[in-house]
């Protein structure tokens, strides 16, 4: 479908990387599992966590996901083992027709149905579409050999077809994703036999690769379960085994899951998208990923034909249970996936989507009815728009009551979710922060925030700026400001007059010039909340004119603490980036000192030689009671461990806490009986 959308972003679909010099194999995404995580005994032997690690060479578009077991030696230093499995080389191990891989019926009567990607069990139209070369509208009769290639079938490559170097193709964005046991959210019969029936599934690793599928392995052995190829992809994967293939996107976007009741039935749900490889996303039942298709298979894909505001999303959506209307006193409940539209939708402005998940295949998706839209509309008509991904905020029962998002126009979004659908219009939805440098150019907010509860009520809401989705990003003239802020929020609360803005949030000053090995932070104590007081702090990065310094990944949090990277692109856009790692109180906005005290004056943002990849490890270490004060007080101490995945090795930083020990104080309640009694029956309907 033709694009309206003039502010199109230009994309990174891998090929960038082909234009410098000396390609190579370079380290990807990583996930770490806290061995807590992991279910015992682990293949993997005694280590402290597990790391899922990818690597890839767009070169040759091969890629590799590995589950490499880590230690935390002496000293809190952690260090990495050999690498359990390789999931490659067990995949090249497999014969193709032991295989387990699907994709979508896009036509007729079987519209939505999950199929084998086989050549006889798919739709006319997909046969069409892969039986003719790229760019050609003539069948050649290479369509069957094509589906064959693709499956992993070999004897052709160097003749008619693309020799490859290995069949798992190579993932520049993809994130693993790690599903284990269930959740273990709700207390009634039919979610504890789902939650049973998790316990006794095999743990597996989600992966989307450029080979145009999603693959599950198994977590233990790294043995593929199941691949699925989007039905949206299938009329460009005639590309993929072309001797003159030149590199795109296929299946490059960040993965999700979830938990959802779907047609009667709780189940396990995975939610991918193809990032730059194209307009739209999927979701699938993964209850039991070794019997794929025994199950629901794929619940449904929505693309740019079903609603033209769609664009590459790049961020991770959410399962989310919403409270649709109540009737006859009885409230009505459903499951939807929650994402933003992402960017380069064809009318250019943003949007939240919410798409049911027990939407039947065969059904068409109808506005208002199996799937909403918020809109968000652009207002600098020079800027590219879109949605980014949301934070969600739960009530009672899992219940969705409000969502934030950022948009690529630097506005900060909250949407009610407390009244009854269509949740549109204000104050359902309104904007309540804009994010500006100090020169009042607004900047991209690209992650979806972190959200803390503020002292007296409320929210701080914590996210940085920036993008970088393309090569052109890189270049040194086009770097500006960036920043990282921490904005207050209270639903409950009046609505302001106008989203709030820098002016009214407190600085927090980094000293330091860009290339300094770390940075000392200072700037006024404040407190945050709600009337006369700060409406929370911002950090704007040393030199960002300079550096290119931004915040592209949602940071972490560990006993109060906020931990966030930052990427630095340099003046060299074939070279790797370099990165920082910030560790502050989150909600005082300073470092944290060796007592865990947030200090202005204290040290962070420590550089380091490469990109950091993926979301940090944090192990929190055993707990230490000191001795007694001349009070008698006794406090509880715990360091924390935070390791990072670079591209030179691991990065370590460390983060402490401390906090009373025992009952701080007591006070006699003489009709606590009467005050029980009270509060139940008020809280009864």
């Amino acid at each position: 479908m033709g694009s309206t959308n003039t502010r199109a972003v230009a994309l990174d679909d891998g090929a960038a990387a082909l234009g410098c010099s000396g390609a190579r194999t370079v380290q990807g995404q990583a996930l770490a599992i806290p061995a807590t995580q992991l279910p015992a005994p682990d293949p993997a032997g005694p280590s402290d966590a597990s790391v899922f690690q990818v690597s890839y060479d767009v070169s040759t578009g091969s890629g590799t996901l590995a589950r490499v077991p880590l230690v935390v030696g002496d000293g809190g230093v952690p260090r990495l083992l050999a690498p359990l499995w390789d999931a490659a080389a067990v995949l090249a191990a497999t014969p193709p027709a032991a295989r387990h891989i699907f994709t979508s019926h896009p036509d007729g009567a079987q519209s939505g149905a999950t199929v084998p990607f086989e050549w006889a069990r798919l739709a006319l139209s997909q046969r069409a579409a892969l039986d003719r070369p790229p760019g050609g509208t003539a069948a050649d009769g290479f369509g069957p050999d094509r589906v064959a290639w693709l499956r992993g079938e070999r004897a052709l490559e160097g003749s008619t077809l693309r020799r490859r170097t290995g069949l798992l193709g190579d993932a520049v964005h993809g994130t693993p994703l790690y599903l284990g046991a269930g959740l273990n959210l709700f207390g009634d019969a039919a979610y504890a036999a789902f939650l049973a029936r998790t316990l006794r599934r095999a743990p597996a690793v989600y992966l989307g690769a450029n080979d145009g599928m999603l693959h599950a392995f198994d977590a233990g052995t790294g043995a593929e379960l199941f691949a699925y190829v989007p039905a949206l992809l299938v009329p460009v994967l005639n590309a993929l085994p072309d001797p003159g293939y030149t590199h795109r996107a296929y299946v490059d976007g960040p993965l999700a899951a979830g938990e959802a009741l779907i047609r009667g039935a709780w189940r396990s749900v995975l939610l991918g998208t193809p990032g730059a490889g194209g307009r739209g996303m999927f979701a699938l039942d993964v209850t039991d990923p070794a019997a794929f298709d025994a199950g629901l298979g794929a619940l449904w894909e929505f693309t740019e034909r079903d609603d033209a505001a769609v664009g590459h999303v790049m961020q991770p959506a959410q399962v989310a249970r919403l409270k649709l209307r109540t009737r006859n006193g009885t409230p009505e409940y459903r499951h939807f996936a929650v994402t933003g539209n992402g960017v380069n939708g064809q009318d250019g402005n943003g949007a939240l989507f919410l798409l049911a998940l027990d939407r039947l295949p065969a059904e068409r998706w109808r506005l208002d009815s199996n799937y909403y839209r918020l809109d968000t509309p652009a207002v600098e008509a020079a800027l590219p728009a879109g949605l980014g991904a949301p934070a969600l905020v739960t009530g009672a029962g899992h219940v969705l009551r409000h969502a934030y998002a950022g948009d690529l126009q630097g506005r900060l979004w909250r949407f009610d979710f407390t009244r009854n659908a269509p949740w549109r219009g204000n104050p359902a939805m309104q904007p309540v922060f804009i994010a500006r440098d100090a020169t009042g150019r607004r900047q991209p907010i690209t992650q979806p925030p972190k959200i803390v509860h503020a002292e007296g009520g409320g929210y701080l809401l914590l996210f940085g700026t920036g993008s970088l989705y393309g090569r052109a990003e890189r270049d040194p003239a086009r770097f500006v400001p960036q920043s990282y802020y921490a904005v207050y929020d209270d639903p409950a609360a009046p609505a302001p007059g106008a989203p709030l803005g820098r002016a009214d949030l407190v600085d927090r000053r980094v000293d330091g010039a860009a290339g300094d090995a770390d940075f000392v932070v200072t700037g006024r104590p404040a407190a945050f909340g709600a009337g006369d007081r700060a409406k929370g702090w911002y950090l704007d990065f040393a030199d960002g004119a300079v550096s290119g310094e931004r915040s592209l990944v949602a940071g972490a949090l560990a006993d109060g603490k906020l931990v966030f990277s930052t990427v630095v692109p340099g003046s060299d856009p074939c070279a790797d980036s370099a990165s920082r790692t910030y560790v502050l109180d989150a909600l005082a906005g300073f470092p944290v000192d060796g007592g865990g005290n947030a200090q202005a004056g204290g040290v962070t943002g420590l550089l380091s030689p490469g990109p950091i990849h993926g979301a940090p490890l944090i192990l929190p270490g055993p707990r230490t009671r000191t001795t007694r004060d001349p009070a008698g007080r006794v406090s509880v101490a715990r360091d924390t461990a935070i390791v990072h995945f670079t591209e030179g090795g691991l990065a370590t930083d460390s983060s402490s806490a401390s906090w009373p020990a025992g009952r701080l104080s007591w006070r006699e309640v003489a009709n606590w009986r009467q005050l029980h009694r009270a509060a139940t029956q008020a809280g009864r309907p």
